[in-house]
């Protein structure tokens, strides 16, 4: 069975891993987007680059990889989740 993003966010909650952590921003800024003014979505926006270019060079410490790599799957999980809620209507 496939588990929701919100299902996933309650599990990595009551983790304390540096993915984890990366994880429920990713969502949480997925999930501000929309909303957001201008500048915000600029700073969300290069959040995202940053995290991105991490995961792909991983020259940083082995910690702040795997941030960023949990960053990026809860931005993809939220991502995903809207695409097909959108297909479902």
């Amino acid at each position: 069975m496939k588990r929701t993003v919100d299902e996933k966010l309650q599990y990595n909650s009551g983790q304390r891993t540096a993915f984890a952590y990366g994880y429920r921003f990713g969502v949480q800024a997925y999930r501000r987007y929309p909303k957001a003014d201008e500048k915000q979505k600029r700073d969300i926006s290069g959040d995202i680059d940053y995290n991105r270019r991490l995961v792909q060079t991983g020259d940083k410490s082995r910690e702040s990889v795997q941030y960023a790599k949990g960053f990026m799957c809860g931005v993809r999980d939220a991502a995903n989740e809207r695409k097909s809620k959108q297909k479902h209507r």
